[in-house]
């Protein structure tokens, strides 16, 4: 006889979405910032290795914060307990922050991965919450782009997913183990101010 109780693998994982999350003086800085940086960015890349495949992720990259680096990790810093109760995670000790800034144009995207690494990728802290803050100049001029979460199960075996639009100055966070995915944005005019923009923040630790 099967068992009627929910299988967790084919759940949405736990995620919270934190809306108004570091306000809009916040998000002016950012969008002066990204333009003052412009020509800093550059294509990403996957994995440990950093390699370039733009079959899995098409977009651009920076990690130049500037002075807004140390702020910006401390409002991170501060939803960490927030995170760790609402997502029911297990305690761990924080080592680190890693923080890259991503704009997503016309037909960019990133399919399905997670953000821990595996096998010979693995360090020697592990990436443990994944936050993603979003920004954007309003109003917004791109579509797409939503954050789709998946379940464990995959889809073809009763798994399901979750598609996410957050909103200008909010923080998404979700265990970094949490499959996950950016559908392809549509930004017909090109420019790069109205780019999708979103800080991807890693809480590197040991549990």
């Amino acid at each position: 006889m099967k068992s009627s109780a929910p299988n967790a693998f084919s759940q949405i994982p736990p995620h919270l979405l934190i809306e108004d999350a570091f306000g809009d003086e916040m998000v002016e800085q950012l969008l002066v910032l990204a333009l003052a940086r412009q020509a800093a960015f550059s294509g990403t890349t996957v994995g440990k290795r950093q390699r370039e495949d733009k079959q899995i992720r098409r977009s651009q990259v920076t990690r130049d914060f500037g002075e807004l680096k140390a702020p910006l990790e401390a409002a991170f810093r501060d939803r960490l307990s927030q995170a760790i109760s609402a997502l029911h995670l297990a305690p761990f000790t924080l080592e680190s922050l890693s923080l890259e800034l991503a704009a997503h144009g016309d037909g960019d995207f990133y399919r399905r991965h997670i953000d821990t690494f595996t096998g010979d990728e693995r360090t020697a802290t592990d990436r443990i919450l994944t936050g993603v803050y979003y920004f954007h100049v309003r109003p917004r001029a791109f579509t797409g782009g939503a954050l789709r979460l998946f379940s464990l199960l995959p889809i073809e075996k009763g798994g399901t997913h979750l598609d996410i639009t957050p909103p200008c100055d909010s923080l998404l966070l979700f265990p970094s183990w949490v499959p996950h995915e950016v559908l392809a944005v549509s930004c017909p005019e090109g420019r790069f101010m109205q780019s999708r923009f979103a800080i991807n923040c890693w809480y590197n630790g040991k549990a």
